[in-house]
């Protein structure tokens, strides 16, 4: 998560946040979408129903006030129910953003689908990874299959990369 709002407030010029519409996956602790709301986005954080109390009480105290858009707390289970609560008909983000999502746990498939799931043809996917296990890398040639990818920042010392990617096809603008 350091990473990634490193990254974010660093180059706030390229990656301009303000008015854009921004999902946090994964959330944990809220520290991405507060620098995302910080920068001016319209932030959406998501982790599982049971992390939800700590995470909007961590968003609340960090951005009220203090943004531009103040951010909304969703429960968000990988690949459950994604279409009930975020319609690809109405839900629409410019960025996906995600830290630390890919590890060992048996939810790889139900990640895959809701990267998918939320990703529009213009939308872009900001992703933080360790390495740890070879099971990153095979949820990264998966990955690879629906999405471009290009890492924009790497940290060998640490095995984290920080990737963007956008939906293979993607027409050209």
């Amino acid at each position: 998560a350091l990473v990634l709002c490193y990254f974010l407030e660093t180059n706030s010029k390229q990656c301009n946040l303000v008015d854009k519409n921004v999902i946090e996956i994964g959330a944990g602790t809220g520290l991405v979408s507060i620098v995302a709301s910080l920068l001016g986005a319209f932030v959406t954080a998501t982790d599982l129903p049971e992390l939800l109390g700590n995470l909007q009480h961590n968003v609340l105290q960090n951005t009220k006030q203090k943004c531009k858009h103040q951010p909304c707390v969703k429960e968000l289970s990988w690949g459950i129910d994604l279409e009930k609560n975020f319609p690809r008909s109405s839900c629409h983000f410019d960025y996906i953003m995600a830290a630390d999502v890919v590890y060992h746990h048996p939810f790889l498939d139900e990640l895959l689908l809701t990267f998918d799931h939320l990703c529009k043809d213009d939308t872009i996917i900001l992703w933080a990874m360790k390495f740890r296990l070879e099971n990153e890398n095979r949820f990264v040639d998966r990955f690879q299959m629906l999405f471009d990818l290009e890492m924009i920042s790497n940290f060998p010392s640490l095995n984290i990369a920080l990737y963007k990617a956008v939906r293979k096809g993607r027409p050209s603008k």
